[in-house]
């Protein structure tokens, strides 16, 4: 069994409950803590914070250490940390530490070790685990482009977007790429992307982002309504208006050409675009995520209805 922490954000709560469940086939409890028989590598995740592979678990503290001495876990250059959810939960983390690393066999390492054991607490259930992957959190130096633009997608969920419909290796298109924040995240987690945007300001400053990163990934200036090619998925950022006019009509005839694109997409737009959706038959559910003012509807175009 693996037990998976996300993060725990009320604007993000259904965001971080879809990726999860891409990655891991189970969502997150009110904890943020999500049970899974699938080992997954979290290490590009957006949301998903930790994966541990469970050891031990019980409802307390003695029933915890009783398990553990039973397991018999043996490990060499080892360490014990522990997790409080919520974090004034009164239990002295320390005296866990101490208890629990006087029951795995071995020799700990405290400032360099080879393996971390995690207890996780929560009011209901204690569970002890061995960290097997950690996210690298590279999305949040991607933030800092050299090209900014206050209605770029945010790093963290242009990643989190990616994770619904990708995985390193395939290959995807941004038709309307910006400043490249999309190509950003999925080639530097392993994904072909190519990017295309009407705007040649916007395609150069996507070129340039990804030079600023040591990032590669072909940018065209083109119009979303006339590209062609075959691609795994469709990850993008409908443009809002500020640097090109948009409508309905608009929108209509870029979400049209998708379905000659790839089987699958992933679509952020200011607006609920579903009305469109379902005049072109797609099948698709809706994500809300807010941010300030604006409130980002994410559009999870399903497989085989493009």
């Amino acid at each position: 069994m693996y037990l998976y922490l996300t993060s725990r954000s009320d604007p993000e709560r259904e965001l971080i409950k879809a990726e999860c469940i891409a990655m891991t086939g189970a969502a997150p409890d009110e904890n943020g803590i999500a049970v899974s028989n699938t080992l997954s590598d979290i290490s590009r995740s957006a949301y998903i914070k930790i994966c541990v592979k469970v050891r031990a678990s019980s409802s307390d503290l003695m029933g915890l250490y009783e398990q553990l001495e039973d397991v018999n876990l043996c490990s060499e250059q080892f360490r014990v940390s522990v997790v409080k959810i919520p974090r004034n939960l009164p239990l002295d983390s320390q005296q866990v530490m101490h208890q629990v690393g006087a029951r795995i066999t071995g020799k700990p390492n405290l400032t360099n070790p080879k393996v971390v054991f995690l207890v996780i607490a929560t009011e209901k259930e204690i569970w002890l685990g061995e960290i097997l992957s950690e996210s690298t959190g590279t999305w949040n130096a991607h933030s800092q482009k050299i090209h900014q633009y206050s209605s770029s997608l945010p790093t963290q969920i242009a990643r989190a977007m990616i994770n619904l419909v990708a995985v390193p290796g395939d290959r995807i298109i941004d038709p309307c790429c910006g400043s490249g924040t999309i190509l950003i995240e999925a080639v530097s987690i392993g994904i072909k992307a190519v990017g295309c945007d009407i705007n040649p300001v916007m395609a150069v400053a996507s070129v340039k982002n990804l030079k600023h990163f040591n990032l590669n990934a072909l940018v065209l200036i083109a119009d979303a309504r006339n590209i062609k090619g075959s691609f795994n998925a469709v990850v993008t950022d409908l443009p809002y208006g500020k640097n090109c006019p948009v409508d309905d009509r608009l929108y209509y005839e870029i979400l049209q050409n998708l379905r000659n694109l790839a089987p699958k997409a992933i679509i952020a737009a200011c607006t609920d675009i579903s009305d469109l959706l379902m005049q072109m038959e797609y099948e698709k559910r809706v994500i809300a995520v807010p941010k300030s003012s604006l409130i980002r509807h994410i559009h999870v175009v399903e497989s085989g209805h493009l």
